[in-house]
């Protein structure tokens, strides 16, 4: 696929950019030129659900996009959710997301779901994380790159009952974690003392009133007893001070009788304090709620009850029966279900799959040419599915993900006979020298020469047949896009 000719127009704005099918450098001398939201819109055009970017709403342009791809030439428009593809003898008119699968079918010749769902990934390094996403993540917005899935595709596998009892189960845990959460905020409801029902008549509120106020009478009586034992323990104290009294133990010492020197009384007083503020919790607690089911007295008599939307939620939330611990042990259970399908898929994307092997293989031959030590590419063919990220940074992940991007590349042209554009946005930066930049560019324009590049950056690349289309200024003003050489 290239692309040929693209139009994207927001209000009066509009800005047209021919390709060249070979090298293109979207080049500006500053970063905030639009370079980035640029790549953006084109795949926009083509269907994908790109988000907008700061102080742009995709969603409110317009764009034409003309690609070619297996020999054949297709003009696309996109006006949010509507998308029309015309092949030179019929237009056909989409609706986005839910014809997503048909529209690439048509451009790609390809109908195999696993493959179509990580085109993106394999051929667009995104400046934020483009160059980290090495086998799996989001390659921009909500737009998942997976390399199990993609294996799957091109390796011709199938669990389709596997797969549709893993998405059965993520269901059933979401659904599940939803039911635990209601469990959980009912809980803060009780903790904070807040468990009446608005709808109660007022019987009902009357009779737990009467509960509550039986309630409060012990505990209030006991709190001020407590309070009245301290304040004398208190003045007692001071009393004996006072006193300057003294005691003869029985060897003939004479000690003087203070707070510290009284027996028990320190431990006595802290006993009581702390007695002291549970009940004092207590009684607030039992303040509260009957403080809130006297503002419910009278409500069948009221024209209407002014009742906020947060109350009227914690009245139905409350109503809902819901065991937190029951809850609780089935997503444990669905995890461990989830988990093993999982590892039964991943076992049957591999098992017999040549496609792991040639990936290896690739992923290998480019890291060693690009200097990459064995020692952070295992010469085990399970390493393409690894999750650790955590030992490689700066140039040596720079290096590993472009190496594994390359091969999801060239194994795609092989067994789909997609050819992809290689776009790559700011591919200098983070600790990347410009010359490691150059070494991956050339082993592009030498492995892949029917592919398309695309490169942003604010720096210039020694490309062949190169075209550099610069912007001037940001995307939409009135300075015109400037384009060099062909």
């Amino acid at each position: 696929m290239r692309f040929i000719e693209f139009t994207l127009k927001e209000g009066f704005f509009q800005k047209t950019v021919k390709f060249s099918g070979i090298a293109n450098i979207i080049y500006s001398k500053k970063n905030t030129a639009g370079k980035t939201t640029f790549l953006r819109t084109i795949f926009y055009a083509l269907g994908y659900p790109v988000p907008s970017t700061k102080g742009i709403k995709f969603d409110d342009m317009e764009f034409w996009l003309t690609v070619e791809s297996n020999g054949e030439q297709y003009k696309l428009y996109r006006h949010n959710s509507y998308l029309s593809l015309d092949d030179g003898q019929e237009q056909i008119d989409y609706s986005l997301p839910t014809d997503f699968y048909e529209i690439h079918a048509k451009l790609t010749g390809c109908d195999n779901k696993d493959i179509l769902d990580n085109l993106l990934g394999a051929s667009y390094m995104d400046q934020e994380k483009g160059w980290t996403l090495l086998n799996r993540g989001k390659v921009i917005g909500n737009i998942s790159f997976n390399i199990e899935a993609l294996v799957r595709g091109l390796g011709g596998k199938e669990c389709v009952d596997e797969l549709l009892q893993l998405e059965a189960v993520k269901r059933q845990q979401k659904k599940y974690e939803y039911m635990h959460s209601v469990a959980e905020y009912q809980e803060a409801i009780y903790e904070a003392g807040e468990d009446i029902e608005y709808d109660a008549p007022d019987e009902v509120i009357e009779r737990r009133l009467e509960v509550l106020r039986a309630e409060r009478e012990p505990v209030s009586d006991e709190l001020k007893q407590i309070k009245s034992i301290l304040r004398k323990n208190k003045v007692l104290a001071e009393y004996i001070a006072d006193m300057k009294l003294t005691v003869q133990s029985s060897s003939g010492e004479e000690i003087p009788v203070t707070r510290d020197t009284l027996v028990g009384f320190t431990d006595n007083n802290e006993l009581l304090t702390a007695r002291r503020e549970m009940l004092a919790a207590e009684l607030d607690d039992i303040n509260r709620k009957i403080t809130a089911l006297e503002k419910q007295k009278g409500k069948e008599e009221q024209l209407f009850k002014v009742q906020t939307a947060i109350e009227a939620f914690d009245s139905d939330i409350k109503k809902i029966s819901v065991d937190a611990i029951a809850t609780q042990r089935i997503i444990d259970q669905l995890k461990r279900e989830r988990q093993k399908l999982q590892e039964r898929i991943r076992s049957m994307t591999k098992q017999d799959n040549s496609v792991v092997l040639e990936l290896h293989n690739c992923i290998s031959a480019y890291a060693k040419e690009l200097d990459v030590s064995e020692t952070y590419v295992s010469p085990n063919k399970d390493y393409i599915f690894t999750n650790d990220l955590k030992s490689l940074s700066g140039t040596i992940l720079h290096k590993i993900v472009f190496s594994f991007k390359l091969a999801y590349i060239k194994l795609i042209r092989e067994k789909t006979g997609i050819v992809l554009p290689i776009v790559l946005d700011s591919p200098t930066g983070r600790e990347v020298e410009h010359s490691t930049v150059e070494a991956m560019l050339k082993i592009i324009q030498r492995d892949y020469p029917d592919h398309q590049l695309i490169v942003a950056s604010i720096h210039d690349y020694d490309l062949k047949d190169k075209k550099i289309i610069e912007f001037k200024d940001r995307l939409f003003s009135s300075t015109d896009i400037m384009t060099v050489g062909e």
